[in-house]
């Protein structure tokens, strides 16, 4: 056979879907290269063990069988992956990849009877490993089938597939996000000094593991976010916020990570503040992932210049990283989450659009001489108005801390009690509700998840009598958007704190309601 006639028959052999057809023409093919009086392909069952004859070409021959590996020329052919010559019986193993799938075997004739050349061999080979290659495949796709299969009757069975992914995100933010509250906790009281003096070194491992642990409930964040945006399972409650006040509050999250890149800020709202409707939360979030891309890798004396600005019946942010340089092609793909060719992750950004595109808004990006820009535009709200009334003033009182996780409850108790708060906590509903009735408190933080009388039900109790006026924020990792909707809970919350809580944040809205001790 020469080169040009035996690649045509693999490639003939290469081209058959069907595994039968394949064999069959392997064997016609090893039939006018050896003249063969009997020649059978067996494939290899793996339930029983066996090389089983699939196809077979030739005179009826009692030696045409199934095999056990290892037994016979067949069996060896199979198990020590190499060509077996007895007397007129030549074996070929069929191998796809590493692994054999069956051999291809020939009795009889006179060829058969002569020495075996290099070129046979070669020849003989590659039809076999060709045909095996089209077994591999078949059991490739008859597994992914099968699996498909099985897939879909799974999904069938699962009813209420939205209501069991829903708790089991719940449950998993829950659990992620209460633990990493208490490690933030006392890594913002040591850095502060509030447990004692540090050294240089304790002080740097302290800002490190401070660095890491946000790191950490970004990609939670991220990571959870990304499945409730898959699943369409946000719901924004949106009310009227300024674009101005929202960019303020992220930028002033990202403090430390500005001051450490040494980058200078600029928020200007030349034209005033531009009013939308929105979720303040989900719309701080995005413009987080929107300023966070241009801190990497930054150099000393960098810029962050921000605008809003109203413009044609739009609320328009732009935010320019001053000196970043990307190539067009990383612009081109910025907002892609993963990266096909394993580039960079842009998972961030790719949860900012989505978020922005909730909103009816549009993200953009170019680059300049100046660097890297985000363009971020929102429908403008006409009737915007004030976003609400303030606190009133403090008032002499205790702060009732709920929550279940001893080290939360305990982390939260001794951080407000460092600045003179009177603080009591519990960690069951029951016990908490016997308190209020008692005593109401000048401020109610709890947990939605405890033990005795969940958070919903304290809620209501608390505003149909037990403390009707008491303020009332929620603390919990398991914030869902329906948080502080009357229609969610029968009675309303002051606000929500979302695991792990920003200390400052909560010290400061602490001290709208209470007067230290």
């Amino acid at each position: 056979m020469t080169d040009l006639s035996m690649a045509s028959a693999i490639r003939a052999i290469a081209a058959e879907t069907k595994v039968p057809e394949a064999l069959k023409k392997t064997l016609s093919y090893v039939e006018s290269l050896l003249r063969p009086r009997t020649s059978f392909v067996s494939i290899h069952d793996e339930r029983e063990g066996l090389l089983t004859v699939a196809v077979t070409r030739g005179r009826s021959d009692e030696r045409v069988v199934a095999a056990s590996p290892g037994k016979g020329p067949v069996g060896r052919a199979f198990s020590e992956g190499r060509i077996v010559k007895e007397g007129a019986v030549l074996a070929i193993p069929m191998i796809a990849g590493e692994t054999a799938v069956g051999v291809l075997t020939c009795m009889g004739g006179t060829r058969l009877r002569e020495p075996l050349s290099a070129e046979h061999r070669e020849t003989l080979l590659a039809l076999a490993h060709t045909a095996a290659m089209v077994v591999a495949l078949a059991r490739s796709n008859e597994l992914v089938e099968q699996r498909g299969r099985e897939l879909r009757i799974a999904a069938d069975r699962l009813d209420d597939r939205d209501r069991v992914r829903d708790s089991i995100l719940s449950h998993l933010s829950h659990e992620l996000r209460t633990p990493l509250t208490t490690i933030k906790l006392y890594l913002d009281m040591a850095q502060a000094g509030k447990l004692g003096e540090l050294g240089e070194r304790q002080a740097n491992a302290v800002q490190i593991c401070q660095r890491n642990a946000d790191r950490l409930l970004r990609l939670i964040n991220d990571l959870l976010l990304t499945a409730r945006l898959e699943a369409g399972q946000m719901a924004l409650d949106p009310r009227p916020l300024g674009l101005r006040s929202v960019m303020s509050e992220a930028l002033a999250l990202l403090d430390d990570e500005l001051r450490s890149a040494e980058v200078t800020t600029d928020l200007a709202a030349p034209m005033g503040e531009a009013f939308i409707r929105g979720n303040r939360d989900r719309l701080v979030e995005a413009f987080m992932h929107l300023l966070e891309r241009g801190l990497e890798g930054r150099r000393k004396g960098a810029r962050l210049l921000v605008d809003v600005v109203p413009e044609d019946r739009r609320a328009v942010l732009r935010i320019l990283h001053g000196g970043l340089d990307l190539p067009r092609t990383e612009v081109e793909s910025l907002f892609s989450a993963f990266r096909a060719d394993g580039g960079r992750s842009n998972l961030g950004l790719a949860i900012a659009r989505r978020i922005v595109a909730l909103h009816g808004g549009t993200v953009q990006a170019r680059t300049s001489p100046e660097g890297l820009w985000f363009e971020v535009s929102f429908p403008l709200y006409a009737g915007a108005v004030a976003t609400g009334a303030r606190a009133p003033s403090p008032r002499p009182g205790e702060i009732l801390v709920v929550e279940d996780d001893d080290d939360c409850r305990n982390g939260i108790v001794e951080y407000l009690s460092a600045e003179r708060f009177r603080v009591r906590a519990f960690s069951d509903g029951r016990a908490a509700l016997e308190r209020i009735r008692q005593t109401p408190p000048a401020l109610l933080l709890l947990d939605l998840r405890i033990p005795g009388v969940d958070g919903a039900r304290l809620i209501r109790e608390v505003r149909e009598g037990a403390g009707p006026s008491t303020p009332i924020y929620v603390i919990s990792g398991a914030i869902d958007d329906s948080v502080g909707q009357e229609e969610a809970w029968g009675a309303k919350v002051d606000g929500v704190f979302e695991k792990p809580i920003n200390f400052p944040f909560l010290l400061e809205r602490v001290r709208e309601y209470v007067a230290p001790a």
